[in-house]
């Protein structure tokens, strides 16, 4: 008799009237035999919560954490993966709506005992022919991007299966790998948090893979408009990104990148300041440096953990899969209208 790994699928829920139902609904009409869903509620006030109860509060596969105040992507996904009893662990964002056999191509993917995480194909929503996101794209100063984004899908990433990191839309990881390497650092709050426990699993020397035959459909930034504003989610980014690079790189790439990383902080507060004349905005970059002196200690406590205790792996080898150039400049250009070539 074939055994059928148990998936626990994680979904966060932070008044997400309108749009949990559905993403749930999928989740429970999936055809894999073997998987429950943990649905973590972040102190909802739309009236998610009380749908969600009343409509598949009696289906024995759902369990219902509520949180009693937002504690945001990181700390709230940690709470389902500490609610979750699966080999196999689906953070899925509730702006998301999966195709049937999404799980069955999941739990085949990772059998492979050298994958330590993956990310499904993810199409747009009511677009499904375009490409949200087939993996993640990053560069050495951890700018990072959905590869494909927007794109038409004609399979021309069906066969790239190696990705830097799985996106937090849709991960999937493994419960024995989490063990070894800890799960999403809860000072990150929101955002980069995939990135930074996606480079701890490479460091392990797992493989993060891209999973084609897995589909499923974004309601792009549906959860993100629900989060708070971009200065804030700005911030974020650009806080987490430096505490990335000083947890995760050896210290000779640390010397290298973290200057030029916050020289390009310093620019973008020039150009956002003086020519987008978004204050807010500039100001995010000098907050986000400060934030990182000010957490100085945790940050090289965290260092020390991932250095010591996780690493197996030289920077030679993470390199290979970080794109070369810079990422924030090329996308500069591409908005601008221009060529760039950096």
């Amino acid at each position: 008799m074939e055994k059928y790994s148990l998936i626990s699928v994680v979904i966060l829920n932070y008044n997400g009237k309108g749009i949990v139902e559905p993403c749930l609904a999928s989740v429970l009409n999936s055809n894999y035999p073997n998987f429950e869903v943990v649905l973590v509620d972040n102190a909802s006030c739309d009236g998610s919560i009380e749908i969600i109860e009343k409509t598949f509060g009696n289906n024995d596969k759902l369990k219902i954490v509520k949180n009693n105040k937002n504690l945001f992507y990181a700390e709230g996904n940690n709470i389902g993966i500490d609610n979750a009893r699966g080999e196999y662990i689906f953070i899925l964002n509730n702006d998301t709506e999966i195709d049937k056999n999404c799980l069955k191509e999941i739990a085949e993917a990772m059998k492979d005992e050298s994958i330590g995480a993956g990310q499904p194909k993810i199409l747009v929503y009511g677009q499904s022919s375009i490409i949200d996101n087939t993996g993640g794209i990053i560069d050495r100063y951890g700018y990072t991007k959905g590869r494909g984004s927007q794109e038409l899908d004609v399979g021309q990433y069906d066969n790239l299966r190696q990705i830097f990191y799985a996106g937090g839309t849709a991960m999937v990881l493994k419960r024995n790998v989490l063990n070894e390497i800890g799960i999403f650092d809860p000072e990150f709050v929101a955002h980069w948090e995939d990135v930074d426990l996606s480079w701890r699993i490479r460091l392990r020397g797992y493989k993060i893979i891209f999973i084609p035959q897995a589909c499923l459909y974004h309601k792009i930034s549906k959860t993100i408009k629900r989060f708070g504003n971009y200065h804030r989610i700005s911030f974020y980014i650009r806080k987490n990104r430096i505490a990335g690079l000083i947890k995760n790189y050896a210290f000779c790439n640390l010397i290298k990148t973290l200057p030029i990383l916050i020289l390009i902080y310093f620019l973008m507060f020039i150009k956002e300041l003086n020519v987008d004349k978004d204050v807010k905005l500039a100001l995010s970059s000098i907050w986000a440096i400060i934030w990182n002196i000010k957490e100085l200690p945790y940050i090289l406590r965290a260092r020390w953990r991932v250095q010591r205790k996780i690493r197996r792996i030289s920077d030679s080898q993470i390199l290979n899969f970080m794109q070369s150039g810079f990422i924030v400049f090329q996308a500069m250009c591409l908005y601008m209208g221009k060529k760039c070539n950096a």
